[in-house]
């Protein structure tokens, strides 16, 4: 329906409310759509006429200087209003909260942080002098904007990209700011600087770390817990983190405040259904799982405890040790699983985790990469995977649906909370290409193709299947009494310095279901106890397999035409 519109490279539908106040936008009832997208080098809008309205009508309710539309008929070619037809805008033409309407919807990964505005490339006909008139207002800004984002290059933006524009260049009608912030929370604005900030009242006993940070924002990293807090203290005059009277009213900037604190303004993107498996003969096929232990060699991951307490932990020992008991789970129900690493020291499962960091462990790509640069070895993890998967796909005809990469870590979180916790790639942190350059890269046969390309599509597949796999993880290891994190057990991101991010096994993988299992947060005794025993560890890759056996009855269901979950 709209893309008789006009072919595009990537289309949102945007369903606005009827008009409630003067501040409030005039786009008539929910069924009567906006359409925006990149065309050629600019961002064009469609707009879906009335009945019985012509260009002046049109450019009453749409543009910001209506007296202009005759601009409006040359810009459409002198065509007459048609109903079923979209009438083209120039985005700069449109009014100021039509223009944030419509760059939410073009962007729905975009997002407000410490930095300023986080916008990430998504389309390949974006360009830094249209995105500046855009987000600012101002075509000036294009020279700051390209210093301060240090591009190097700003006539050419890559997609995934991330740009930032500074709040206060962001003029206040394009209303991307939320609307307000829930209670116990209240909104309020500096006049001087134009920022705004949700206010909390402290109350007796509450502290810093749990009452606020933990509470309303989405970070729970231990060093970006310690960060936030350390500059909660400055932002508000505090003495220190540990002295916080009852009755003080912190000022929070709002970029922080997770979403489930967040009065989020109402937009609506046209996501394509789900499609389901193609109708067949219906056979138990196996899942074929990439199976990922985090770190190894020179990079012991999270490490926690201590020698004379006895509960020393290196992550890279944890969840090696969990993935030789997932591969034999696997394998036993009939399902191929496929390591990335190997230790050659420890050929199964250990009673009693190692007290001492072996630095042995290789990436098993050909020939073998021994984990001596941390980087080096997860780009080589990214080739091992690839490589697998385009195996599978390619050369023994499995089904990209019945493949999932479970990469397998510790969490290092702040010490207060505990449980597992499911990543899965959301696609708008996804990148264009994975293209490292060097040597080591070109010995490996792997690394041929030496690049990674992804496509927008697939990406949202990805995130859609992904997410699906998470929830079934999730069920699995609740199901073995595992300990899951209360608060958001999964998650399509986490904050590293204030930005937005996934590990690289996620950005790079193009396994269709891919996720990153945190199995028990290492900076938390209860989890660290917990997972230092064998029976724990155990339960945990009986809970993953439970999940993938679950998966494969679900492709049953798809492919004998039910619903599925």
């Amino acid at each position: 329906m709209a893309r008789s519109f006009c072919t595009v490279l990537a289309i949102f539908i945007l369903a606005i409310g009827a008009r409630a106040g003067p501040s409030q936008t005039d786009f008539g009832d929910p069924a009567e759509p906006m359409v925006v997208a990149w065309a050629g080098r600019e961002i064009r809008v469609w707009v879906r006429p009335r009945e019985n309205e012509g260009y002046l009508q049109l450019a009453r309710r749409v543009m910001a200087e209506p007296e202009r539309y005759r601009d409006i008929v040359e810009y459409n070619g002198n065509r007459p209003v048609m109903l079923g037809r979209g009438v083209a805008f120039p985005f700069a033409a449109i009014k100021p909260a039509l223009r944030g309407e419509a760059l939410r919807a073009l962007y729905p990964g975009d997002y407000p942080a410490e930095r300023g505005w986080v916008h990430r490339v998504a389309y390949p006909s974006e360009n830094l002098i249209q995105l500046a008139e855009a987000f600012t207002g101002s075509k000036a800004k294009f020279q700051a904007l390209a210093k301060l984002n240090k591009l190097r290059n700003p006539d050419l933006l890559r997609i995934g990209t991330e740009l930032v524009f500074p709040l206060e260049w962001i003029p206040e009608e394009l209303n991307l700011q939320p609307l307000g912030v829930k209670a116990p929370l209240t909104l309020e604005r500096d006049p001087a600087t134009r920022r705004h900030y949700a206010v909390y009242t402290i109350r007796k006993n509450e502290t810093l770390y749990s009452s606020v940070i933990l509470r309303f924002t989405d970070r729970e990293f231990a060093e970006e817990v310690r960060r936030m807090a350390e500059a909660l203290v400055r932002l508000n005059g505090l003495r220190d983190v540990q002295h916080v009277p009852a009755g003080s009213k912190l000022r929070i900037p709002v970029e922080w405040i997770g979403e489930d604190y967040l009065l989020q303004r109402r937009t609506s993107r046209l996501v394509p259904p789900r499609r389901p498996a193609p109708k067949g003969q219906v056979s138990a096929a196996p899942m074929h799982v990439i199976v990922d232990p985090g770190h190894g060699g020179v990079d012991a991951g999270a490490t926690y405890g201590s020698l004379r307490q006895g509960d020393i932990t290196y992550e890279d020992e944890v969840v090696y040790d969990i993935a030789l008991r997932l591969k034999r789970r696997l394998e036993a129900l009939g399902h191929r699983a496929y390591l990335t690493i190997e230790d050659p020291n420890q050929k199964r499962p250990v009673a009693k985790l190692a007290t001492r960091h072996d630095r042995d462990e290789v990436v098993l790509v050909t020939p073998p990469y021994r984990i001596d640069h941390v980087d080096v070895g997860i780009n080589m993890r990214v080739y091992r995977i690839e490589s697998i998967f385009r195996r599978l796909t390619q050369r023994e005809r499995v089904a990209p649906e019945n493949v999932v990469l479970i990469s397998i870590h510790g969490d290092a979180l702040a010490p207060m909370l505990r449980g597992a916790m499911v990543y899965y790639p959301d696609e708008s942190l996804r990148h264009a290409e994975f293209r490292p350059k060097g040597r080591v890269y070109r010995l490996r046969k792997e690394a041929l193709p030496a690049y990674i390309r992804f496509r927008p599509e697939a990406n949202e597949k990805a995130a859609d299947l992904s997410r699906s796999f998470a929830e079934l993880l999730m069920e699995g290891l609740r199901s073995q009494g595992v300990a899951v994190n209360r608060r958001r057990s999964i998650r399509s991101f986490y904050y590293r310095e204030d930005r937005r991010t996934l590990p690289a096994v996620l950005r790079y993988s193009r396994v269709p279901s891919s996720v990153l299992l945190e199995v028990a947060n290492l900076n938390n005794p209860a989890d660290r106890r917990a997972i230092r025993d064998g029976a724990m560890r155990e339960r945990i890759a009986k809970g993953i397999a439970a999940a993938v056996e679950q998966a494969r009855r679900r492709q049953m269901t798809l492919a004998m035409g039910g619903p599925g979950r």
